[in-house]
């Protein structure tokens, strides 16, 4: 009804909220003549009751942690949600300094832990090299020559820190690896963790409530925010459902929760402006105009939504819908690369830039890919190779590789060479239209990256940053072989390749490239090929010539094929990134630190550090510590974290300074930490920016946009403002008078 009202003042002595605090709670009133597409009345009660659902610790929801993190996170979400599971948690994260006579004696000791375990442990992070599935991290240890044996550490896994305490054999092998692992002070907590079971959680101490004679939602944040990022976090519907249907849709089997809501028109019951009126999967959706959607009883709806009915239909060959668009049964059709030469110049053709950037993304985790290349070698009767995908000059390598251009003209005409993580639609700053890759700080960023932040200005190649920026391609063909011949080297060195094969030359690297969708995108399939080629053409020369092998995956369907990358089902996966929060870059972050979305599992964020420098910071600018998970995660998400004061050599003084850069922190720090975060996500070589998303798409000429001009975050209108310049029947005889063919170039 109308924008969200603070109330948190009528909230104290609840949800941890205390006397003066602000902007925690708000007050939606909805409207009263919500109603789903049935005729069903919208309530409060209804978002209630699905946000619930959504939370049904039984049922594990994919999107259920969508509120444990950023910049809403609703108070009792997360314990509600996973009541009844085991958590894991490292001691870094429970204490933030070590002190034997504080800290729980029941954590637990472990060295077999890989980077998903319970800690994350620091232990082994760099290293991955020597972890071994029978000795865990004691493979390091022993590589290094801390201890005498693999085994010597292995009185100690899973003993509590009181046993250890209390037994002096035990106490004598802690003493050792610590003694040799220790270099900063409270790295005892990377060897520590504790499993819990969450507890029951009561519903009614989630802050998601309703008010039914005010027919209001109240929503409790954990905390504060105000400005912007409130609305953008309010704008969405909370994953309303008709909870009857849902209900309905619900089965349980050998204890295993299941629900069929949304799988047919059935089984849906919608709220918006279309109802859904046939649905067969993987074929067609129908929708006509919903009736009951209150919208169209604003009088400024009536000059809109002059579309009555819609129909969708999934055709994966993009010739065969080429034909349909040009026979009229499309209102458009997306152009792909090999059409550009005939409709580039059209007056049909929109062009339009895209928020996300597309990487070549792979998985470096040591002990997926070392099995994988045992159980290779046993089938091609010769040593495969997969590991020396960890070493990070290989994967640099397989980057300075690629002509970014060359790829975009082969592939993606329209698309840009992607220098960073974020493109050009990522905007730092919704109030004032900045882009991102317009601050100073992102433009800093990319220069380091790329070795060009000493050119600019004075005796330096350019004399700005946007011309050093425009310059970069990506591409340094003499440079990656380079740097093929030094991870041959450190592979050798490692004892990635065995002397027995490097001796009888018996060997090859084998890369799955995966291939998401259904097996028919060009893109997917030519980009194979064009990697292939690059790959194998730019060894040539090195030591690692003619040692590539390459192989197309079956086709891992139109999601979760991230999962094959994370299993190492496949090695490389191409043309794939994350959309979304175009107008919350801090938030997206979490997509490249977090390990419940990281591409990249192998990758302990939680344990590789990062120095950040703070400027005026409570008035003072510092050079402040803590791990990559830490400022991109915790920090960016409005956490509060205690971050160590670095001098001027790169050394601990001993100081902390408390710091969140959560929405309404100073937008010079957030960026600062954002720029710190970006860098050392591209250090890590694992997500490889390609090129920036961008298309062109035919307009049908029976369809009038609301709009000729590209308008950000709107387009140009949608089905809302789209118009028409025949009717159905009008538009069938405009067909057949130009032979059942239109043309459009």
């Amino acid at each position: 009804e109308d924008y969200p009202e603070d109330v948190t003042a009528q909230f104290v002595g609840r949800f941890g909220i205390e006397e003066g605090a602000a902007n925690r709670v708000y007050k939606i009133v909805l409207k009263d003549d919500l109603k789903f597409d049935n005729g069903d009345a919208i309530t409060a009660t209804d978002f209630v009751e699905s946000y619930k659902r959504l939370l049904n610790p039984k049922a594990a929801n994919y999107r259920a942690d969508s509120h444990f993190s950023g910049n809403l996170v609703i108070a009792g979400a997360r314990p509600y949600a996973l009541q009844g599971s085991e958590v894991v948690t490292g001691a870094r994260d429970i204490y933030k300094t070590w002190d034997a006579a504080k800290v729980d004696p029941a954590i637990i000791f472990d060295l077999m832990s890989d980077n998903s375990g319970f800690a994350k442990f620091g232990v082994g992070n760099g290293y991955a090299n020597y972890k071994d599935d029978t000795y865990g991290w004691a493979g390091l240890l022993y590589a290094y020559g801390a201890i005498p044996t693999k085994d010597y550490a292995s009185p100690l896994q899973d003993k509590n820190w009181a046993e250890i305490e209390a037994d002096a054999s035990l106490k004598e092998i802690w003493d050792t690896i610590i003694g040799w692992w220790q270099t900063e002070p409270n790295e005892e907590l990377d060897f520590f963790g504790r499993y819990d079971q969450m507890p029951e959680y009561a519903w009614e101490d989630v802050g998601f409530l309703a008010n039914e004679e005010e027919n209001a939602l109240y929503i409790v944040n954990e905390k504060e925010l105000t400005g912007f990022y409130l609305l953008y976090s309010l704008s969405s519907d909370f994953y309303l459902v008709h909870t009857e249907t849902y209900d309905n849709c619900e089965t349980t089997e050998a204890g295993v929760y299941a629900n069929s809501y949304g799988t047919s028109a059935d089984t849906y019951v919608g709220f918006g402006p279309y109802k859904l009126t046939s649905f067969v999967a993987d074929n067609h959706a129908k929708f006509e105009k919903n009736t009951y959607w209150h919208g169209y009883a604003d009088p400024e709806n009536a000059k809109y939504y002059h579309t009555t009915h819609v129909s969708i239909q999934q055709v994966s060959n993009a010739e065969t819908r080429l034909e349909m668009f040009l026979a009229g049964d499309l209102d458009a059709y997306g152009l792909q690369a090999k059409d550009m030469e005939d409709y580039q110049g059209s007056p049909y053709t929109y062009y339009t830039d895209g928020d996300s950037t597309w990487y070549v993304a792979l998985n470096p985790h040591f002990d997926n890919l070392r099995a994988a290349q045992v159980a290779e070698s046993e089938e091609v009767g010769y040593e495969v190779n997969k590991t020396i995908l960890t070493v990070k000059e290989f994967r640099q390598a397989l980057s300075f590789s690629i002509d970014r251009a060359a790829y975009a003209l082969a592939l993606d005409p329209l698309g840009g060479t992607a220098k960073a993580l974020f493109g050009n639609m990522i905007i730092s700053d919704p109030l004032t239209g900045t882009a991102y890759r317009t601050t100073e700080q992102a433009k800093d960023v990319i220069l380091k990256f790329w070795g060009l932040d000493g050119e600019v200005g004075g005796d330096g190649l350019f004399e700005t940053k946007d011309e050093a920026i425009a310059s970069i391609n990506g591409y340094d063909l003499a440079g990656a072989q380079a740097l093929f011949n030094e991870a041959y080297a450190i592979a050798v060195e490692k004892g990635l390749i065995s002397e027995a094969a490097i001796e009888s030359g018996e060997w090859k690297i084998h890369i799955m490239i995966g291939q998401p969708g259904s097996g028919t995108s060009a893109y997917y399939n030519d980009g194979y090929e064009l990697l292939k080629k690059v790959w194998t053409d730019a060894v040539v020369g090195t030591a690692l010539e003619g040692r590539l092998v390459f192989e197309q995956s079956q086709p891992l369907g139109p999601s979760g094929f991230a999962d094959y990358l994370r299993n190492n089902s496949v090695d490389v996966l191409f043309g794939v990134g994350w959309t979304g929060s175009s107008l919350d870059p801090f938030g997206l972050m979490e997509a490249y630190v977090s390990p419940n979305y990281q591409y990249d599992p192998g990758w302990d964020t939680s344990a590789t550090t990062l120095d950040v420098k703070v400027t005026d910071l409570d008035g003072r600018t510092y050079m402040l510590r803590g791990s990559v998970y830490d400022w991109g995660y915790t920090v960016l998400g409005g956490g509060d974290f205690e971050a160590k004061v670095i001098d001027h050599e790169g050394k601990d003084t001993g100081d902390t300074v408390w710091i969140s850069a959560g929405a309404n922190c100073a937008a010079d720090i957030r960026l600062e930490i954002l720029a710190a975060v970006e860098g050392a996500v591209l250090q890590q070589y694992d997500m490889i920016p390609i090129n920036l998303d961008a298309s062109a798409a035919l307009k049908g000429m029976q369809i009038k946009y609301g709009t000729e001009e590209y308008v950000f975050g709107v387009g140009r209108g949608g089905i809302k403002y789209m118009t028409y310049h025949y009717t159905d029947a009008e538009w069938e005889a405009f067909v057949a008078s130009n032979g059942g063919t239109l043309n459009y170039k």
